[in-house]
């Protein structure tokens, strides 16, 4: 029996066939009758990139795995109801003061927080580089709490939770120190971009 004659192999290739066309009744059309994957049901999700580690766990409060990576960044010697604490009082604070969500406040802080570029020192011929190298989303997140906690931490004369919920507004309206040190980041992979072909 040749696999023409095999009833499997051809239900087989008809279920192909059906998997591989789509079905366009239910797809948005355009005026001129075209059809637009973008606009339509269809549309393929885009895979939202999880960039906090496997392990890390989402916090109790809000339900968001950034913002628990940040209670663990912040956290001293494994006291996490304290770092829950100052988080916590520190959202409260960015709500009652902008009265908007504090969650999304502080996901677009970090985000405007985050380097593009930095440099790294690189030996070539006996002489030290500092070539600019691109920054991967994951250390670009890394590098961003890294920085608002270390401005936070520099900040004197205030409760920690007041601290960081101003350098999170801070990082919001894009000024202050952790702002300044991404300008300062990006200004110096800028200058030495001249060196960018050793990387």
């Amino acid at each position: 029996m040749t696999e023409e004659q095999n009833p499997e192999v051809q239900e087989e290739v008809k279920n192909e066939e059906a998997a591989a066309t789509v079905d366009t009744s239910n797809l948005k059309r355009n005026e001129d009758g075209s059809i637009t994957i973008a606009d339509s049901d269809e549309a393929p999700k885009q895979k939202v990139e999880r960039l906090v580690g496997p392990g890390v766990k989402p916090d109790s409060r809000y339900n968001n795995p950034l913002l628990g990576k940040f209670i663990n960044c912040i956290m001293r010697d494994g006291k996490k109801s304290i770092a829950e604490k100052i988080v916590y009082g520190s959202l409260e604070e960015i709500a009652n003061k902008l009265k908007v969500d504090p969650v999304n406040v502080f996901e677009q802080a970090v985000d405007n927080a985050k380097p593009i570029v930095e440099v790294k020192s690189k030996r070539v011929g006996g002489a030290n580089y500092q070539v600019p190298i691109e920054v991967n989303p994951k250390r670009q997140q890394t590098l961003a709490i890294r920085w608002i906690l270390e401005a936070v931490r520099a900040r004197s004369g205030m409760p920690t939770h007041q601290k960081l919920a101003q350098e999170i507004m801070d990082c919001y309206n894009k000024s202050g120190s952790t702002i300044q040190k991404r300008e300062n980041t990006h200004r110096m992979a800028e200058a030495n971009k001249a060196f960018s072909h050793f990387a």
